[in-house]
C-alpha cells in the first residue's frame, strides 16, 4: 500500500513510524511546507529498516507527487499558542483547501484521512474540496478520545482496557462528551456492571479527564504523538486488510441522530473501500441534546470562516 503523509511534525511522523512498525504500508512519501523536515522525517524513519516486518521505501515530494497514493493523511496544523482546536480552522482553511484541490488534480483516487485539528471540520473541508463521496473522506474524530476513556475507566476500574467498549460522540474538541449509555464492560451494560462491581467516581471527572487529556501531554511535551500515531494506524488497517472493523470515526451527518450537512462521529464499518457503513447509535435525551450541541458549534464555526 502506497501512503502520503501530508505535514510530517510530531503526529504524521508518529502515523508514518508506526504505519512502517505494523507493516501496513510498503512506500510512505512525506510532504511538508518544509521540505527539509520531510526529508529528515523520511530518513529517520528508513534507517529503522532492519526492524520492520518488511522493506518500505521512504520518501518525499510535492503535492502532484501524492497522485499515486492509495491513502492520504492530512496531518497539517500547529496548536502552538493555540487553546482551543477550533481556532485552527481559520489559520488553515484556505491552505488546507489548496492543496486537497492540487492532489485531486494531479490525479489522486484514493482515500483521505484527516487528522489535522478541527479534524471535523477540516473533514468537512477536505469532502467538499475533493469532491470525492463520503465514503473515501474519513475524520480521525472522536477515535483517539474514546480509546483515552477506555483507558481512563480501565485504571479506575482496575481492569484490562480490551473489556471496555467506550463511546465518546460529538466534535473531537470542546463539546465532545461520553455517551455513558452505550458504554460496556465485559458485555454488560455501564449501569449493570457497576451494580455488580460497585465503583465510586464521578462521570463529570471521568468526561473531564478525557476531554483535557491532550491538553496535559501538550503541556507536558510539546505535542500529541503516540496516541494518534496509534489510532489513524488502526484506521489504515482496518481499510488496508478490509476488517470491516467498527471504529469511531467523523463521517457526514445525513439524517442520523437527526443531523445534516456536517461530518460528526458516530460507529463506522471501515474496509477496503473506506468508510462503508455508518452506525447510528440509541442515544437518551441528553446524550441526544448534547450531539446536537456539537453540531451547532462546528456549523457556527464553519460559518463564521466562510
Amino acid at each position: 500500500m502506497k501512503l502520503g503523509i501530508i505535514g510530517a511534525g510530531a503526529v504524521g511522523f508518529a502515523v508514518g513510524y508506526t504505519a512502517a512498525r505494523m507493516g501496513i504500508a510498503s512506500d510512505i512519501k512525506y510532504n511538508d511546507i518544509i521540505e527539509e523536515r520531510a526529508k529528515a522525517q523520511a530518513m529517520d524513519i528508513e534507517d529503522a529498516s532492519s526492524f520492520y516486518p518488511h522493506y518500505v521505501k521512504m520518501s518525499w515530494g510535492s503535492y502532484k507527487d501524492m497522485a499515486d497514493r492509495d491513502i492520504i493523511v492530512t496531518a497539517t496544523g500547529s496548536l502552538d499558542g493555540v487553546r482551543d482546536r477550533l481556532e485552527e480552522y481559520e489559520m488553515f482553511k484556505d491552505a488546507t483547501e489548496a492543496y486537497v484541490k492540487e492532489i485531486v488534480k494531479a490525479g489522486f483516487k484514493g482515500i483521505f484521512i484527516v487528522v489535522g485539528n478541527p479534524c471535523d471540520l477540516m473533514a468537512d473541508l477536505v469532502y467538499r474540496a475533493s469532491g470525492f463521496p463520503k465514503e473515501r473522506v474519513i475524520g480521525s474524530g472522536t477515535a483517539l478520545d474514546t480509546t483515552r476513556l477506555n483507558t481512563t475507566l480501565c485504571k479506575l476500574l482496575e481492569i484490562d482496557p480490551a473489556d471496555v467498549r467506550g463511546v465518546v460522540l460529538g466534535e473531537h474538541g470542546e463539546s465532545q462528551f461520553v455517551a455513558w449509555s452505550n458504554i460496556f464492560i465485559n458485555n454488560l451494560t455501564f449501569e449493570e456492571y457497576l451494580k455488580q462491581n460497585p465503583a465510586s467516581f464521578s462521570r463529570d471527572d471521568v468526561e473531564n479527564l478525557v476531554r483535557e487529556r491532550a491538553w496535559r501531554v501538550i503541556d507536558g511535551k510539546g505535542h500529541t504523538q503516540c496516541g494518534i500515531g496509534n489510532t489513524v494506524c488502526s484506521i489504515i488497517d482496518a481499510i488496508v486488510n478490509d476488517r470491516k472493523k467498527v471504529i469511531l470515526v467523523a463521517t457526514l451527518m445525513e439524517g442520523m441522530y437527526g443531523l445534516d450537512d456536517i461530518y460528526l462521529s458516530t460507529p463506522c464499518v471501515l474496509g477496503k473501500d473506506g468508510m462503508e457503513k455508518a452506525i447510528e447509535l440509541k442515544l437518551n435525551e441528553e446524550e441526544l441534546a448534547r450531539l446536537k450541541h456539537s453540531e451547532k458549534v462546528l456549523k457556527a464555526n464553519r460559518e463564521k470562516y466562510k
